[in-house]
Formats: C-alpha cells, structure tokens, sequence
C-alpha cells in the first residue's frame, strides 16, 4: 500500500512494516486496488446466520488498523468488515456493541463492571458473547468477569490479537473464528481464544483465570498455566476437552467489585517503608513472595502491622508454575502464625481480582473462607511437576 501525506509518500510492505520516501524520489508506475481488509469500513449487511452471538468491541489491537498516514489506530469493526475476513461469518447472527475504543492498559476495574453488563445483556439474548479486547490487560478483564458471573448460560469468549489486521501476519482473524466456533459449544465459563502456535492452524481456548501473556511480540503469547487448554480450533473444529464447566440454564451477573486491593512484588531491595506505602488504605493485599512464599524478615512487623488494622494479607509466587506452600521453611511458618493467607498455586494478578469480588460480596469475616475456595477453577488441584511454559 503506497500512501502520500505532504511531501513523503508512505509505503507498507507485505511484512506489515513501513517505510517513507521523499515524493520526488519515487516513480509511480502502477497503482492497484486497496485489498478488501482496507476498504470494509461501509457497513454491509452480514446474512443471517443459525448462531446468535453478541460481539463487544472494546477496542484493542483486533478491533483496529494502523492508519500509516496519521500514525493513528483506529476501529475497523463492522459487518462487511468481519464478512471479508472471516470465512464462516455467513453462518452466524451477529449483535455487535462497540464500546470508545480504549487501550487494555486504560481499563480499570469500573471499565471490567461495565463489559460485564454489556455481556449479560448480550447472553440474555443470543448464544454466546465474544468480547474483542487488548492482549496486554486481557487475562485481568477476562478473570474479573469469571468470577462477577457465577453462573452462564453460554460462553463468554475473549479475544484479542498481536498484529493488526491490516498486517498479513495479523492474529486477528483466525482468533475471532475460532472464538466464534467456540461460541457454538456447550462451554458456560469465561475463556480466552488466542493461537496456539506460530502458524495459522490452531487457535487455543484458555480459561480466564488460568490464562497468562507470556510473550510481548508473539502470536501464541498466551498459556494456561498448570493445566492444558479447555480446547482448540483446529481444520474449521472447536472441540472442547478436559474438565470445563457447562452451560448453566441462566446467566447471574454479581457485579460488584472492591478496588481497594493492593499486590506487592517482594524483592532483595524493598523495605518496610516501601511495603506500608503500597498498602496504605487498602483492605487486601497480594505479596508475591520468592519461591514457595518468602519475604524477608525484614518485613514481618509491616505485615502484622498491616493485619492487625484489618487488612487482608494473601502469599502468592512470583514463580510461573508451583504452589505456594508455608509449612516447609521457617520463613513460611513465620508468616503463616502473622496471620498471611496462603493461595496455593492461584496466579498473583487472579488473586488480586478475585480479592476484589470478594470483598465486595461476602462479609469481611469470612473472607479467607471465600479466597481460598476454589470458584472458577482458579486452583489446580493436580499441578504436573514441571510445565513448559515458553
């Protein structure tokens, strides 16, 4: 694609990068035709479909292109634009709601409770609902709404992509088909549709709460952590496997959440001072510890500080894979007679939103009953020793 803006003309490469040259220095011998993924912005209409599925745009890398004149990102999700690209939208109905795009790392939880309602309106009248999202913030959003709905008719099915879909090597579309195959399943939990490898061939289904960006660049940058995927797209086939939880004969929505959460990174060089400043006015707080849950000494009084004016205090790793585990050193033994809640293998950032809604819905002191009960699958009960998680 060959563009002019002033005096320079732009030029985009079939790698999906740019370059630009003075005008004077380029002869024009040919111009061909913009290719379709460039031009569906005219809002065609899709042909009914046998599956009602409502898609939320909440902006992100796979709801948008790069427009190379401006520099700016801007949203491409419409009916003709979806019908182009991806081929088995003829066989869907498709409700779309397009939130003010908003980069993943601008959402807050108010934004996750406001995608939650979008959702359950959404389920209340089709089959599933796939909500295109951000990949930095996605597993955050995804987990947060995993556990806001305890119950779920269908599936809600996040999907994001690491290339724009204006770059032949985008992520985009095969995600959403595969997202959308997967809204056809018997699936009633929250999950993530993301490829699983570097070709175009296979799409992962994670869930949410178990889900991880692993790599910045990548197109399979997520991973289910201590488990396998739920499931895979794969030669036009969604098939489902493992222990996934079915669709339920109505949707509930409990959307309420506490923010006032707070997660620390324990290292070599953090002190008191730094641990008092980062839980000042908070009503929990996840610390993830080195290993199985360590902290330095150090820090003991801070935390019994912190605990005894009310504060939730939770233990979770920094390590990928692995259970935190209190009884084995005496580090661990000091923190567990502190009073330190220990998460076993819950991840860190799924700790904290959970933290969250629980706070928000169920009385303070039962607290530690509620954080340690598995919910949403959020704890692997039989972890493999090792995982490979690159």
């Amino acid at each position: 694609m060959v563009s002019l803006s002033g005096n320079t003309y732009n030029i985009k490469l079939k790698n999906g990068y740019n370059f630009s040259i003075p005008a004077e220095s380029l002869e024009i011998v040919e111009i061909f035709p913009p290719r379709a993924a460039e031009v569906s912005e005219v809002d065609t209409p899709v042909p009914a479909g046998k599956h009602k599925v409502s898609i939320i745009g909440t902006g992100g890398t796979i709801a948008s292109r790069v427009d190379y004149i401006t520099g700016a990102v801007k949203p491409v999700l419409n009916p003709g634009f979806l019908r182009d690209n991806v081929s088995s939208i003829s066989e869907f109905d498709m409700d779309l709601n397009l939130m003010e795009p908003m980069l993943s790392e601008n959402l807050t939880p108010d934004d996750w409770i406001r995608i939650a309602r979008l959702a359950k309106t959404g389920l209340d009248k089709n089959r599933g609902t796939i909500i295109l999202h951000g990949t930095d913030t996605m597993s955050y959003t995804a987990s947060a709404l995993s556990f806001m709905f305890p119950s779920l008719s269908g599936p809600i099915i996040f999907a994001g992509s690491q290339r724009s879909s204006d770059r032949p090597s985008s992520d985009a579309f095969l995600n959403l088909e595969g997202a959308l195959e997967f809204s056809k399943t018997n699936l009633g939990e929250v999950t993530l549709a993301m490829h699983a490898g570097l070709s175009d061939d296979r799409v992962a289904l994670h869930r949410a709460v178990r889900s991880r960006k692993m790599h910045t660049t990548r197109r399979d940058a997520f991973r289910t952590i201590g488990s396998e995927p739920l499931g895979y797209y794969f030669q036009k086939k969604a098939q489902l496997k493992g222990d996934y939880r079915g669709r339920a004969k109505e949707t509930v929505l409990m959307d309420r959440l506490d923010s006032r959460v707070s997660i620390v990174f324990f290292h070599p060089a953090l002190v008191a001072s730094d641990f008092e400043a980062m839980v000042q006015g908070k009503k929990a707080v996840v610390i993830m510890g080195t290993g199985m849950g360590h902290t330095a000494s150090r820090l003991y009084e801070s935390i019994k500080d912190t605990i005894s004016s009310g504060t939730k205090v939770m233990m979770t790793s920094q390590c990928i894979s692995g259970s935190v585990n209190l009884k084995v050193y005496s580090t661990g033994r000091e923190l567990l007679s502190l009073g330190v809640i220990p998460l076993g293998n819950m991840l860190p950032e799924v700790a904290m939103v959970k933290s969250m809604f629980v706070l928000a819905n169920y009385p303070h002191e039962d607290f530690e009953k509620y954080i340690t009960e598995n919910m949403r699958g959020e704890i692997v009960k039989n972890e493999p020793v090792f995982q490979e998680v690159s």
